[in-house]
């Protein structure tokens, strides 16, 4: 007799008294205690693993800003994150941005205490918990997040597996951060010229002192940047020092 897996899209913990979204379960019985008794509970079976992955899938694949798919009228929060293989050390930042100006940014670098296999994946994963997390602070119901590395979607709602320490925990977090607003996983292709995108890494790269290709001061030659305060002001200009003339403080 062949094994079966069962793929549930919407189901409800009763043990832990939380509800489930797209998970992967081995037994019928583990199913079964997620989804009897739960109104609007979604499921299927599958023979492998990787069908009942697509089935997940289906409704759920990235949004890429490409397609410009995505919500325009709410916060957006740029994540991005970098490893320094000589000092074993990783970064992470986050750009909040709203009506195209720039509210927020924030950016921190730890030692990697999982190893060299990560790299940067533990900063992305950081980035994405922490601008969640500035998203409710602000009262926000709903946050666009974009991100170039696809875990930080397929983390989040469980649709990879997770094996590291970072992931189990990145998972875990997102799922309670997630129950109180709406997060939009939107992919952006890393080093494509995208501002918000590029100054979240140059903003990895400065605090593991690695040296950037300057793409936000050279857009800022002949472009300008709207920010919402001082502060945000002088965080450009910690990687983009010949800029300052386009780095405008509106008031908000």
């Amino acid at each position: 007799m062949v094994k079966k897996v069962y793929a549930i899209k919407e189901g409800y913990d009763f043990e832990k008294n939380e509800k489930v979204q797209n998970i992967i379960v081995n037994t019928w019985g583990e199913c079964l205690k997620r989804v009897k008794g739960v109104k609007g509970a979604t499921y299927k079976s599958f023979k492998d693993t990787n069908s009942a992955l697509e089935y997940l899938k289906g409704e759920d694949k990235i949004l890429k800003k490409s397609e410009g798919n995505y919500p325009k009228d709410c916060l957006h929060v740029y994540v991005d994150g970098s490893y320094n293989i000589s000092t074993e050390m990783y970064s992470y930042a986050l750009v909040a941005v709203k009506g195209n100006v720039v509210y927020y940014i924030e950016s921190d670098s730890h030692s990697c205490e999982e190893g060299k296999n990560i790299r940067q994946i533990s900063g992305e994963l950081k980035a994405a918990v922490r601008g969640v997390q500035y998203a409710l602070s602000k009262g926000e119901k709903k946050v666009v997040l974009f991100h170039d590395y696809e875990g930080t979607c397929k983390h989040a709602l469980g649709l990879w597996e997770r094996k590291e320490a970072s992931s189990i925990k990145y998972y875990e977090e997102m799922s309670e951060l997630m129950k109180n607003i709406e997060v939009i996983f939107v992919k952006v292709d890393s080093h494509t010229g995208d501002l918000f995108n590029e100054l979240a890494d140059e903003k990895c790269k400065e605090k593991l002192q690695i040296e950037s290709k300057k793409s936000v001061q050279k857009w800022l030659m002949n472009n300008e940047i709207k920010t919402a305060n001082d502060e945000v002001k002088n965080e450009i200009l910690k990687i983009a020092s010949k800029g300052e003339k386009n780095i405008k403080v509106i008031d908000i």
